[in-house]
């Protein structure tokens, strides 16, 4: 049996996770402290595949410069290009996203384990990531940190699993399928928990979500995540109007049917819409929005619209049943736009009614009619209250992310 060897040197830490992650801010903030060892990931804009896209298509160039981040060191980061080509072929293919996701997060932790075994290094892990790499078994004892993005499987399923009993018309487009996944795919999100030194979670309901599943609460830090605030609005409301929007997946975690229903029975200003925008949308939920009068459904929004869809509703609204943070609330906020959602998000972190943040309990749809109709007659031609929407997203900017992880990383 190998003696593990504690080490004396400053840590350094492995992260590995697959697409622009939180825009790579856990990796931006370990490299600007000098405590990355290592980004592994799926694709990331090399000067090889710089020069290689140099003559492409705008488009093509456009996607391989968001896969950057000129804070960390470009020869700290490892791409897995075989697994890539494999997730983009699966797609191709017509398997779902969640069944290739599973099949395949492990390489990335497998190679985040070897990378430790090999640099005597640490772990910083998300939790679709952590599994394999923190049930290895190694020469020295490395410090597993990880990050609890989404809120804990099983208070998942419990949430879903009782509404769904209420509205058993609604489908559901990405929980439903997980519970098909193998047993083993499943334990890995269930139970990666358990191995950690510390972990990080973007909300208090996420941090709930885990003590509940029975992890120490002295082990657990709330950091909510972060947001580059633009230096104006693109836009203004109408004063007159009262215009919600809806930006998500049109899914039952999202709580999209709880909202349709809740704009049906409120007594609302007989000129007030709601815009749906939506990638992808259930088709039950989809004939509910369809026979829901004066709603909009928009597809292929992109990001400058949408801060311009932000800056000129009343209301932004996302009542979810299950959410790990929700960084669409922030969207909204940095764009001077109220935000109406539940209490199993990340809004009690970040503000209060006094920062143009309302909650409800969540599925409660006669809280939901009465905060639409409250909301109706308070914020049309409300500046102090946009303007504390905006001063309530500038509390929150990705250097306060950064530092307050480093912060707990050194305690």
């Amino acid at each position: 049996m190998v003696a593990k060897v504690t080490r004396t040197v400053a840590p350094a830490y492995v992260c590995a996770f697959r697409g622009r992650r939180d825009s790579y801010q856990v990796p931006l903030a370990l490299a600007e402290s000098n405590q990355l060892d290592q980004l592994i990931t799926d694709a990331y804009e090399t000067g090889l595949l710089r020069v290689a896209t140099k003559f492409a298509s705008a488009s093509v160039r456009a996607k391989v410069n968001f896969r950057f981040e000129s804070g960390i060191p470009v020869h700290r980061v490892r791409c897995l290009w075989r697994i890539t080509a494999l997730e983009h072929l699966r797609h191709k293919l017509g398997y779902a996203p969640i069944a290739t996701y599973g099949k395949l997060d492990s390489h990335f932790s497998l190679a985040a384990a070897r990378r430790v075994a090999h640099s005597r290094g640490d772990l910083f892990l998300y939790n679709s990531y952590a599994w394999e790499a923190f049930t290895a078994r190694y020469s020295h004892d490395p410090r597993k940190v990880l990050f609890q993005y989404h809120p804990h499987p099983e208070l998942e399923r419990r949430i879903l699993g009782d509404d769904g009993q209420r509205y058993s018309n609604v489908g559901e487009s990405y929980s439903g399928t997980r519970t098909q996944l193998p047993e083993e795919t499943i334990r890995r999100e269930r139970d990666c928990w358990k191995y950690a030194d510390l972990i990080f979670c973007a909300s208090t309901f996420t941090k709930h979500s885990l003590i509940v599943a029975g992890a120490d609460q002295r082990k657990c830090r709330v950091v909510p995540y972060g947001i580059e605030v633009p230096a104006t609005a693109e836009g203004q409301p109408h004063p007159e109007a009262f215009h919600a929007t809806f930006v998500g997946s049109g899914a039952q975690r999202k709580g999209l049917h709880h909202l349709l229903l809740a704009w049906q029975r409120s007594s609302l200003p007989a000129s007030s819409r709601l815009i749906l925008v939506c990638r992808v949308i259930d088709r039950g939920i989809e004939r509910l929005a369809a026979k829901t009068p004066r709603v909009e459904l928009r597809r292929g929004v992109g990001p400058l619209e949408l801060q311009h869809i932000f800056a000129t509703s009343t209301l932004f609204v996302m009542p979810s049943l299950v959410e790990g943070f929700g960084q669409v609330y922030l969207e909204a906020l940095a764009q001077g736009c109220p935000v109406l959602g539940t209490t199993n998000t990340c809004l009690p972190d970040v503000g209060a009614e006094k920062d143009g943040v309302y909650t409800v309990a969540p599925g409660k749809i006669d809280e939901l009619v009465s905060a639409l109709e409250f909301l109706s007659r308070l914020l049309p031609a409300n500046r102090h209250i946009r303007e504390a929407s905006r001063a309530c997203a500038l509390r929150f900017p990705w250097c306060r992310f950064r530092n307050t992880l480093r912060e707990h990383l050194a305690a």
